[in-house]
């Protein structure tokens, strides 16, 4: 390539001093770097003409720069300074290329407007092309490096550079796929990022390599855990009909972060009219119910700046893209737009013709837009847009002319849901005219007599007829009358068609049954005898519940447990009417059933609802039944009453059901019942720091819910616990919750304290270290391990009683003693916990501690006991032994006293003897006294027997025998 300045031997000779010193430039700020790209490029051009026709000067060059490069290939991630030299070389690749082509350009040998089409045969072989071609080939032979480092480093600089490159040889291009196909599946996240950042830029077509790059793409995109690595290929993946559907899925990541990045970076570009309807339906309901609030502000985003731009800023085609006849999303997000934006709401203007001529999207935007005003209270622009009562009965009567008269199946729908619209817009209207209200009052009884009239239209005339009522008798007469008009529509059977008039009642029925449903719904007065509302209960639910039509019992029992909701006799009386359906019953009717019972059990309690004895147990059990069932939908029905039930003191033995809700959350079996699971993860927090009370009940059950945990996640295969938490993690998030400081800092915060109250009490908290001490001699040694790294999570502190301090200790010394544990990381963290007593106690060591004088404590004595009674049951082991073997364990005992045999860990191992008239124990390690822990005769006889000897040896020490190891042999003897 020709260059203005021609290079020397001088040139080649500088090269160890100017490329180091770019190098250095470079990694001290990034502003730079296109001009030291260009630098280094004139650099290159120069020892290119050195000597054009060996290369030799280019060779130099090339080295020089790999040798430099050499230097941040081991450097560590997000090393400020090699991140800025890898930058580097991505632009002297992408300005080489640059400037190569302008040359060629410039000497007409390209057409510009044609220089990446595949039909510009152009020969590209210049310095800077074998320049990026060796600079590839050399970093591909890192991609194998032992070095995590370095092939990080190596992957790194290929994805930036590729990035600007232009055509390479298709040998290297079929290598670095291979290459990168490889490091997508490494071991470390950031090495697959990169390879896959790398991997996106070769798609390069239809043909079967690209099609292979692609679906490795997606497979990381669907499969990858780490979600740095996922986020990667959603951003640089090529989007097209086949990868759409992929992309779309990331809505529901399980990453917050990779769902705003959705939202914010990828969809917007994309027209979201080459989605289809239901595509729409699931990304907005995605992004508009996301708990994470920056991910729903992104998509709210993404619609306000990308879908109403490529709607030609038309709010009415982009609610025809959403088809708000059957979507259960659009309400959500017009009100989500119009929170955000609130300048659309209130720019839009509706005049008297559109009212006149209502289309569904017309309807639903008014609508939408008035809701937004009614519930922000914003009474001006309320009334400014909402018509007077007159012109909605109009408007109602006129489209209910329409509906009747329309022919067209299709067209129905439409026109109930406009009537629908117009019914929730007369809703938020006061009806301040009198003569409004009477014809409202009119046109509403007529149209709920309307046969075919929509469920959620029956619903929508009951609210406005209770709005238009005096009072709640008024408003009960009206709907009695109502009940009475549609039941006097049964049809009279002729003989000839028996079979319609049959379904024609059966359909009076069902909605006479939906309008006592909506009247109950909308009563809070407790029920009297002479309520009309009994007459409705006698002539038609009643009949219901009995009858053999499964859909008239379904409404029958829900209509039933309403009533039974404004009278506490009614439901004791048809409490076990109520379990029979739950037990017995199927589908609609078991679940409504089963809630039924939950209901009334949160309105009157259990022990109100069954006062014979024993029927409340009979009644969790029923409960407990509904957990256990393979349905998931009641088995998470159950789950979310009884955590209803339990948040609110409504259910005997809280903690043994506690248990079972916290078993059942963790358990692999409802891994996949994510509706359960969601309930559960929101309920356990939300009761544990609601109140002290409710978390003395998580402390009662904290231990033994662990215990349970370790042998059901043990019993599943490995399969089965896909999405189960292990024991260990179970045990630490559940004595989070029993974490009183938690408790206090939320309570603190409630509040408006600036910090946590130093009157936290660790009492209760200590308590869990006490009974988990005591588990771990009984437990399975999987268990055993869990429950001693859960002490050390105690975090117990100068508040904790000392009292419950040395009861800590006296469990852990002797838990020490029994040498449960085979590995050394349980008997660090056991020996660190017993270290962080001793503190806690103020003494500096095991053997200062004295035993006898917290022997004399009466809150000491359960502990003791407790240690006792495992000492007793090695003793009930050793009685079946004889006495021989018992002198001879006498005499082990009494041997290491003289020095000539045994260790001191062979005494602690075995017996350390307390000294007599003092409480402190001798031996290199402290021990729970003998006679401290027993008063059988048989270790009474041992301890006689044991002083007896020691006395004997003291004997012997001190005469004037003239053979101390004869005197000590005959002891022994």
């Amino acid at each position: 390539m020709p260059s203005k300045s021609k290079g020397g031997p001088d040139t080649v000779a500088s090269l160890r001093s100017v490329i180091p010193s770019v190098f250095d430039a470079a990694q001290r700020s990034a502003t730079g770097h296109r001009k030291h790209a260009v630098a280094l490029h004139k650099l290159q051009s120069q020892c290119h003409d050195v000597d054009a026709e060996n290369l030799t000067g280019e060779d130099a060059f090339n080295k020089e720069f790999i040798r430099n490069l050499n230097k941040v290939l081991g450097v560590k991630k997000r090393e400020p300074s090699a991140d800025k030299i890898v930058k580097l070389v991505a632009t002297f690749v992408q300005v080489s290329y640059e400037l190569d082509m302008q040359a060629l350009t410039k000497s007409k040998l390209v057409d510009t407007d044609d220089m990446f089409s595949a039909e510009a045969d152009v020969d590209m072989d210049t310095a800077s092309s074998r320049f990026v071609e060796l600079l590839i080939k050399y970093l591909l032979q890192g991609f194998q490096a032992k070095e995590k480092l370095t092939r990080m480093r190596c992957c790194q600089i290929v994805a930036m550079s590729v990035t600007c490159l232009g055509e390479i040889d298709e040998d290297l291009y079929l290598d670095l796929v291979k290459k990168l196909s490889e490091r997508i599946r490494d071991k470390e996240a950031s090495i697959r990022v990169h390879a896959a950042i790398a991997l996106s830029k070769l798609q390069s077509g239809e043909d079967d390599d690209s099609r292979e790059v692609t679906e490795a793409l997606l497979g990381l995109l669907q499969h990858d855990p780490s979600a740095e690595v996922r986020r990667a290929v959603l951003l640089n993946i090529e989007k097209n009909p086949s990868t759409l559907p992929f992309v779309l899925e990331r809505a529901r990541d399980v990453d917050p972060t990779n769902r705003k990045c959705l939202f914010l970076k990828v969809m917007p570009p994309i027209d979201y009219h080459l989605l289809s309807i239901e595509d729409r339906e699931r990304l907005l309901a995605a992004g508009v119910n996301d708990r994470d609030t920056n991910v729903k502000r992104a998509c709210v985003r993404m619609i306000a700046e990308s879908w109403l731009t490529f709607a030609k800023e038309n709010l009415l085609e982009l609610a025809s893209s959403l088809d708000v006849v059957d979507s259960p999303v659009a309400s959500k997000v017009l009100q989500a737009l119009f929170t955000a934006y609130p300048e659309i709401p209130e720019n839009l203007q509706f005049d008297n013709e559109l009212w006149e001529n209502l289309t569904p999207e017309m309807a639903f935007i008014i609508r939408s837009m008035l809701e937004y005003f009614f519930e922000r209270r914003d009474a001006d622009q309320t009334d400014k847009h909402l018509p007077e009562v007159m012109k909605l009965a109009q408007l109602l009567e006129s489209f209910g002319a329409k509906l009747e008269a329309e022919t067209d199946d299709e067209m129905r729908p439409d026109m109930e849901f406009i009537i629908h619209q117009l019914l929730l817009i007369a809703k938020m209207s006061d009806f301040p005219d009198e003569l409004g209200r009477r014809q409202m009052l009119t046109l509403m009884r007529k149209m709920i007599l309307v046969p075919e009239i929509p469920e959620n239209n029956i619903e929508a005339i009951t609210d406005i007829i209770r709005k238009l009522s005096i009072n709640e008798q008024d408003f009960i007469r009206i709907m009695v009358e109502v009940v009475s008009d549609v039941r006097e529509m049964v049809p009279t059977a002729d003989g000839t068609d028996e079979q319609t008039a049959q379904l024609e009642a059966l359909l009076v029925s069902i909605k006479s049954l939906i309008i006592i449903k909506c009247i109950l719904q909308r009563c809070f007065d407790t029920l009297s005898a002479g309520s009309s509302i009994y007459a409705l209960l006698t002539e038609c639910v009643v009949p219901a519940v009995q009858s053999s039509e499964t859909v008239l019992q379904d409404y029958g029992i829900e209509c039933l447990a309403l009533c039974c909701l404004l009278d506490k006799s009614l439901a004791i009386d048809n409490i076990a009417l109520f379990a029979q359906a739950a037990s017995e019953g199927g589908g609609e009717l078991h679940s409504k059933g089963l809630a039924a019972l939950i209901d009334l059990a949160f309105m009157y309690g259990i022990s109100d609802l069954a006062p014979a004895p024993g029927s409340a147990g009979d009644f969790v059990e029923l409960l407990y039944g509904e957990l256990a069932s393979s349905d998931e939908k009641a088995q998470a029905a159950a789950g979310e009453g009884i955590a209803r039930l339990l948040y609110a003191h409504r259910i005997p033995e809280p903690a043994k059901v506690l248990e079972e809700l916290l078993v059942l959350y963790y358990h692999p079996s409802t891994s996949s019942n994510y509706a359960l699971r969601q309930c559960l993860t929101y309920f356990f927090p939300a009761f544990s720091y609601m109140s002290q009370e409710n978390q003395a009940i998580v402390q009662q059950v904290t231990i033994s819910t662990i215990c349970r945990l370790g042998g059901v996640l043990k019993q599943q295969p490995g399969d089965a616990q896909t999405g189960s938490a292990s024991q260990g993690q179970a045990a630490q998030q559940i004595v989070a919750w029993a974490d009183p400081r938690i408790l206090e800092a939320i309570s603190a915060m409630n509040s408006g304290s600036t910090g946590v109250r130093a009157t936290v009490r660790m009492g209760s908290f200590a308590q869990l270290g006490v009974d988990a001490l005591k588990r771990i001699f009984k437990a399975s040694p999987a268990t055993c391990k869990v429950l001693v790294q859960t002490l050390n999570r105690l975090s117990l502190d100068e508040t904790t009683s000392q009292t419950q301090l040395q009861q800590l200790f006296v469990l852990t010394r002797a838990l020490t003693q029994q040498s449960l544990f085979s590995d050394m990381i349980t008997r660090n963290a056991l020996a660190k916990f017993e270290a962080s007593l001793l503190k806690l106690l103020d003494i500096e060591g095991v053997d200062d501690v004295n035993l006898e004088s917290w022997l004399e404590e009466p809150e000491m004595a359960s502990v003791f006991e407790f240690v006792s009674s495992l000492d007793a049951k090695d003793d009930s082991d050793q009685d079946e032994e004889d006495d021989d073997h018992f002198g001879d364990e006498d005499a082990d005992e009494v041997e290491p006293a003289s020095g000539t045999a045994g260790s001191d860990s062979d005494v602690s191992e075995r017996h350390t003897v307390g000294t007599r008239g003092s409480g402190r124990v001798v031996g290199s390690a402290m021990s729970i006294p003998v006679g401290l822990k027993s008063r059988s005769p048989l270790k009474r006889a041992r301890e006689e027997r044991i002083e007896e000897l020691t006395r004997e040896i003291d004997e012997l020490l001190d005469s004037d025998s003239d053979s101390d190891g004869n005197g000590y042999l005959s002891a022994e003897e």
